[in-house]
């Protein structure tokens, strides 16, 4: 019902007129065509270029996109734990909850998005996710932040799905690691600058302020819809409400699955315990964690394309299980910013790398649904690792919990070659 009221609101008259406004900023004139896919032939007309107008108008509404979620990471758990008195586990459940409505509904999402187009899931997801943050609002349990985070899981993975299909699909082949680093900048960014903005709506005004500018922030990408290419010329003719996995993304999907357990815990508690151990603005983590992410995919944008996936995973999660460890270990204010560094580094291009890998092996015209298979990963990697590190967390500490990652972290680089194999020595091989 949901996404049959977001297509009706993309052809609205309103939304004709966001595509005037970004005609005048000389977006690229071949959105004039956004009724369909681009086609090879007009890839081949572009040459290599990557950076057009509407890649750049997509990465615009995506950045919008997460600086409403990034606006919530450091005020759910302290929702949770200081007005409705919940421990580490509520904290973990409240968090992650989103990822295992997203991680249930991605496959069926992706081949919607393969068939009705990627515009389709960029406007209904945004409608949903705004509909989450207001839902926060009236909250007085844990349990209705828990059923709010479920409805965020749904939005989420439509709007998730809907923005990287369609950013590859305007990436040149034999750039599209390079497509994912810049558009993955636009996550971090909104990590950066949204903990902060969040943290201070809530200290100057409320919860409910922070959750209402949430809400606001999550109806942005709307405007920018038009970018996205709409319903394809030829689409997806398989099965519609099938719960398959693509095979293209298992193998990928389940490496990021492992290593993200780890960011998982970090995103979950590292503002609890910044606050513990004397930091007086979690939003200054973020902040440093984001910046120091951004900066190295715009200035290594290339690099998961030229080291290949199997090497450039394996960098990360090593950085990764590195900077979890300085969280366990050192609990100091020094430490936590140390931390966030080294921590940053591992997470700068394990999803790039893992992420072309996907794509690569995946036929053009099931490309959402391998998407959708792939994030299924993220999507589980949050909402288990919240539950799995809230729990240590309740047994132990908070200290605990960051070493326990660590290890999860070590665990999932010794497992990459079993799991990669051949497949992961070069990043794009069918393509070049």
């Amino acid at each position: 019902m949901v996404l049959t009221i977001a297509v009706s609101a993309c052809r609205s008259t309103s939304f004709r007129g966001s595509f005037a406004i970004a005609a005048a900023l000389q977006v690229d004139a071949r959105w004039r065509t956004v009724g369909s896919y681009p086609a090879p032939m007009g890839r081949t007309e572009a040459g290599d270029r990557l950076l057009t107008g509407r890649f750049l108008v997509l990465c615009g509404g995506s950045l919008a996109y997460f600086l409403a979620l990034g606006s919530t990471w450091p005020v759910v758990p302290s929702f949770v734990q200081h007005d409705l008195g919940g421990g580490g586990l509520a904290v973990g459940l409240s968090v992650g909850a989103f990822g295992f409505s997203a991680a249930i509904l991605r496959p069926l999402i992706g081949p919607l998005g393969d068939r009705r187009g990627r515009r389709f899931l960029l406007v209904g997801g945004s409608l949903v996710v705004s509909l989450s943050m207001l839902l926060l609002v009236p909250a007085a349990s844990v349990p209705a932040v828990i059923g709010a985070r479920l409805v965020l899981g749904v939005g989420e993975a439509a709007y998730f799905i809907g923005v990287t299909s369609a950013i590859q699909d305007l990436a040149p082949p034999h750039r599209r690691g390079e497509a994912t680093s810049y558009f993955t900048v636009t996550l971090y960014a909104g990590l950066a600058i949204g903990p902060g903005l969040g943290e201070r709506l809530y200290e100057t005004g409320s919860y409910d302020r922070a959750f209402t500018v949430a809400a606001l922030l999550g109806l942005v990408p709307l405007l920018f819809a038009h970018a996205a290419p709409g319903r394809p010329d030829d689409p997806f003719r398989g099965p519609l409400l099938r719960w398959r996995l693509h095979p293209a993304a298992i193998r990928p999907g389940l490496v990021l699955f492992i290593g993200l357990l780890g960011y998982s815990g970090f995103l979950t508690f590292i503002a609890l315990h910044a606050e513990s151990v004397g930091v007086s603005s979690s939003g200054s983590i973020f902040a440093l964690f984001a910046s120091i992410v951004v900066a190295v995919r715009l200035l290594g944008a290339r690099i998961p394309d030229r080291l290949g996936s199997l090497a450039t995973t394996r960098l990360s999660l090593g950085f990764s299980a590195a900077g979890l460890a300085v969280f366990g270990l050192w609990t100091t204010p020094t430490g936590v910013y140390i931390g966030a560094v080294v921590m940053a580094l591992g997470q700068c291009f394990l999803f790039p790398a893992l992420f072309v890998l996907m794509v690569d092996r995946a036929p053009e015209s099931e490309r959402s649904h391998a998407i959708g298979s792939f994030s299924v990963a993220f999507d589980l990697a949050v909402g288990l690792g919240g539950f799995l590190v809230g729990g240590v967390v309740a047994l132990t500490d908070r200290p605990g919990g960051f070493l326990f990652c660590s290890l999860v972290a070590a665990g999932s680089l010794l497992a990459t070659g079993p799991l990669l194999g051949r497949i992961g020595v070069t990043a794009r091989s069918e393509a070049t």
